[in-house]
């Protein structure tokens, strides 16, 4: 599934300033959004990351100052070679700035909307709308760790829209912590009753490089009865599968390649659960 989206980008030299009466329209846009698509009740909305962002810029602002009163030091005393050093150290830091300001120009009024039954987000004057029922999530968040503790975490979920268009829901708003594990939870709840459905109904269904039905779990020519799936994990961005009778995994998988994750998951549950009964 592709993650990029098609919108028309404001210009980096111009900055969105937005009244309150501006503001409030667009929530109240994005609000009957959502009721016209059906999402149900209202989870919580997030603001865009950009005026943080910004505001960290300023050490990066602050670094540049010194190297350039370096780099002007250096050339004054003749000493031209010396200014390579803090010289390209400057330029690195002219581009991080100029970063920050295209950023904050694109996406400064950025909001998301959070819904039982899906997203509505505001993201260069447009608004898109994500019923979780309809749509196909590719989870690429990023967790960075350091002897067993968690650094950061960087949150990007490639989704559909209710247009059918491809849409990236990620860090560019604030509590990713929050909406994060909410949209996994939420989607696979929405799917699961239809997932489950169709697998009753004969169908095969595929998860990137993994499948399964009603009876087996596989990926490619290799499956296993649900009975025989011993253990499920998913770690480090893979999901492994063992099975009974198998010295190596059954599946391995990455997970930034496997749509609905969420949903795969609570099925795989669910089909152990019910064993050769199902």
């Amino acid at each position: 599934m592709a993650t990029q989206t098609d919108d028309t980008d404001t210009g980096p030299g111009e900055t969105m300033v937005r009244t309150d009466a501006e503001q409030g329209d667009q929530e109240r846009l994005m609000r009957e959004a959502a009721a016209r698509a059906g999402l149900g009740g209202h989870r919580g909305g997030h603001a865009s990351s950009a005026p943080a962002r910004n505001r960290g810029a300023l050490g990066v602002a602050v670094l540049a100052a010194v190297l350039a009163a370096a780099v002007v030091a250096s050339l004054a005393g003749g000493y031209g070679a010396l200014a390579l050093v803090p010289g390209l150290s400057l330029v690195l830091c002219v581009i991080s700035l100029l970063g920050h300001l295209v950023f904050g120009a694109r996406t400064g009024d950025a909001r998301l909307e959070q819904y039982e039954g899906g997203l509505v987000v505001h993201l260069k004057g447009r608004i898109r709308v994500v019923r979780y029922a309809d749509t196909t999530v590719l989870d690429n968040t990023v967790r960075r760790t350091r002897n067993g503790r968690t650094l950061s975490v960087t949150y990007s979920f490639g989704l559909t829209d209710t247009e059918g268009r491809n849409l990236v829901v990620g860090s560019l708003f604030t509590g990713g912590d929050v909406w994060g594990p909410l949209l996994r939870h939420d989607a696979a709840r929405a799917q699961l009753p239809g997932a489950l459905a169709r697998l009753d109904a004969g169908e095969r269904l595929s998860f990137g490089i993994i499948w399964l039905n009603a009876a087996e779990l596989g990926s490619g020519r290799t499956s296993a009865l649900w009975h025989l799936v011993s253990g499920v994990q998913v770690e480090d961005g893979t999901i492994t599968v063992r099975a009974e009778g198998r010295r190596s995994p059954l599946v391995v998988a990455p997970t930034r390649y496997t749509p609905d994750v969420s949903l795969l998951l609570a099925l795989m549950e669910t089909l152990r659960a019910a064993g050769p009964a199902r």
